[in-house]
């Protein structure tokens, strides 16, 4: 897994985390500075949680 900072048009930046294959597993919002968007980096890579619970509202 890996993060891309993006700019957008708008010049706002966001993130998207890609698996190895390079697929899209998700897209961040937007933040008005790169170093938030990096700061979220951050706090993703270094506080994830595997005991995360997952809730299945989809039915």
């Amino acid at each position: 897994m890996y993060f891309v900072i993006k700019k957008s048009a708008n010049g706002q930046y966001y993130f998207v985390i890609k698996s190895n294959n390079s697929q899209v597993v998700a897209t961040s919002e937007t933040y008005t500075s790169k170093q938030s968007a990096e700061n979220t980096i951050d706090s993703i890579k270094t506080n994830i949680d595997s005991d995360s619970s997952v809730i299945d509202i989809s039915k």
